[in-house]
């Protein structure tokens, strides 16, 4: 549907024919001028005023299609639904070493819960969603989008011993909380997935839970395989007792996914905890059409150009 977004620019298609009712006349010649070849100049003024008619045709048209450029003609299509703003939500994936071994008895396996993340960010249609891998160090795989798909296909191009063999927990939730910082606040999630301990790492975990509890970041801790000795053997096993204390602490929950159905329910209590945004909203597609007008009234000036060159031209030989 064609519209004008400033239909009010309208108004300026009388500006010629007011400058020409209202600018005063050329004063006469104080006497008149004597020519014997009058007959001659009154058929020169004849031609004169029939070129002039087409330059000022020209002028107008000019001047006509120079005002509908102003008013910014535009093509609106039909609507078009857009998700709706909704969390700022990072999965945090381990990708050390020790995630590629079986849970016992659970058939997990680095597949599966890639196959269950993928579902997961699949159904988060709304929200912006990204991917950290963290190992021995913390990286940003995907950054936070919309494109659900291009988080999922990060997902599938990642495995284990990407970010090394270690488990740097402090890391991947401070870098969680840098990327999330500059969202809204209130709607700052961190979904954090590993089967061990802080074994590595520039940032402790309880510096790491005290930035994302300052930012607001809610961080929902699932661990995976086996919880490990506690103080006896430090790094071996799954951290429980951290986990649950960083999930505590910045007002997310801890979940423990013992095989991979426990899994899918976990995700799913996590779209209860975090609902997705499901407002509606849609915009019109809008297509600028002012270049066009535009260019006919250039087209047509330089062609009221060209026949004013051309008719004093011909003045000059005839």
């Amino acid at each position: 549907m064609l519209e004008f977004a400033w239909p009010f620019v309208a108004a300026a298609i009388v500006l010629p024919w007011l400058a020409a009712r209202l600018a005063p006349p050329a004063a006469p010649f104080a006497a008149p001028l004597r020519v014997p070849f009058l007959s001659a100049a009154r058929a020169w003024q004849a031609g004169a005023r029939a070129r002039v008619g087409v330059r000022t045709v020209l002028a107008l048209a000019a001047w006509s299609m120079l005002v509908a450029a102003a008013c910014r003609p535009q093509w609106v299509g039909a609507p078009v639904e857009v998700p709706q703003s909704g969390r700022s939500m990072l999965l945090a994936l381990d990708v050390s070493g020790s995630m590629g071994d079986p849970v016992p008895g659970g058939g997990m396996g680095f597949e599966v819960m890639s196959r269950t993340a993928r579902a997961f960010i699949a159904g988060r249609a709304g929200d912006r969603v990204g991917l950290i891998v963290f190992g021995s160090k913390a990286y940003v795989q995907a950054p936070l989008t919309f494109d659900l798909g291009a988080v999922a296909r990060m997902v599938d191009q990642t495995f284990i011993g990407l970010a090394g063999e270690g488990t740097a927990l402090g890391d991947a939730i401070a870098l969680g909380v840098a990327r999330l910082r500059a969202m809204r606040r209130g709607e700052r999630v961190l979904i954090l997935i590993t089967d061990g301990s802080s074994t590595e790492g520039a940032v402790g975990v309880p510096d790491a839970t005290r930035l994302a509890r300052l930012y607001g970041v809610r961080v929902y801790a699932i661990g995976v395989g086996v919880p490990g000795t506690g103080g006896r053997q430090p790094g071996v096993g799954l951290d429980e007792p951290v986990l649950e204390r960083v999930a505590a602490r910045t007002g997310g929950r801890y979940f423990r996914a013992g095989n991979s159905e426990a899994l899918g329910r976990i995700y799913a209590a996590l779209e209860r905890y975090e609902p997705v945004a499901r407002d509606e909203r849609h915009v019109l597609p809008t297509t600028e059409l002012y270049p066009w007008p535009l260019g006919l009234a250039l087209a047509l000036a330089l062609a009221a150009l060209l026949a004013a060159q051309f008719s004093n031209r011909r003045q000059r030989h005839g």
